[in-house]
């Protein structure tokens, strides 16, 4: 009988055994990169076959930024920065995944609170891999910065608020004309209440922005641009 007791407790067991889910690691960290206050992990997704960079400041408050790409070399990444400029409180930064040909700019303040903006795009294997600055405009309390990327061929806006726990916003766009030509100006401002609105051209590239943000802290400006015929 004890024998019999037994045998039914191990067929029960067995058959639990057999329910159970079988459970698989798909999302893995496949690499690691510090760049002094910027933190960037590899996150390899086996199911997906796709490599993802995830980019954080060491600051309280601060927030992640992901962004994923096709696997082309294995899953295997070798990522490193390629440029690097610290105007102010603004500090920029690209960095090149050599195995995979993805290059990404990363724009963040050096205040507690702030988070990353990224742009990433797909370069060449042989390319410049250097940050051209192609302009500067402070207006009131909003900073914005050009710069121009020679790897992909296009300009970028980097705009912050300065004021504590702020984030900047990153707009990338082609580039026209040559390096230096024509300037960042703004060409009207609207408040109404805490909301600031600022028209802004980039008379490189024709290229019109509105810019808004509030005036509290910890806000972030947001960009809308579009094309317009720009008198020189």
């Amino acid at each position: 009988m004890k024998a019999l007791f037994s045998l039914l407790l191990f067929g029960l067991w067995s058959l639990s055994a057999l329910s159970a889910e079988y459970e698989s690691t798909l999302l893995v960290q496949t690499g690691k990169l510090r760049e002094s206050d910027l933190i960037i992990r590899t996150i390899s997704d086996l199911e997906s076959n796709k490599i993802c960079l995830a980019f954080y400041v060491r600051t309280q408050g601060t927030s992640a930024q992901i962004t994923c790409y096709d696997a082309t070399g294995g899953f295997r990444s070798n990522i490193n920065q390629v440029a690097f400029f610290k105007e102010g409180k603004l500090i920029v930064r690209k960095v090149k995944d050599y195995e995979n040909h993805v290059s990404c700019l990363v724009a963040y303040v050096s205040t507690p609170g702030t988070a990353p903006a990224i742009d990433c795009y797909q370069s060449a294997k042989s390319s410049d891999d250097s940050i051209v600055r192609g302009g500067h405009l402070r207006e009131g309390d909003l900073e914005i910065y050009r710069v121009i990327e020679p790897d992909s061929s296009e300009t970028c806006l980097i705009a912050y608020v300065r004021s504590g726990g702020t984030s900047p916003s990153l707009l990338c766009y082609p580039t026209q004309g040559l390096p230096g030509d024509g300037n960042l100006v703004q060409t009207s401002r609207l408040r109404e209440g805490d909301l600031v609105v600022r028209k802004i051209i980039d008379q490189h590239n024709n290229k019109t922005c509105l810019i808004s943000y509030v005036s509290t802290l910890g806000t972030s400006p947001h960009f809308h641009c579009f094309d317009e015929q720009v008198r020189r």
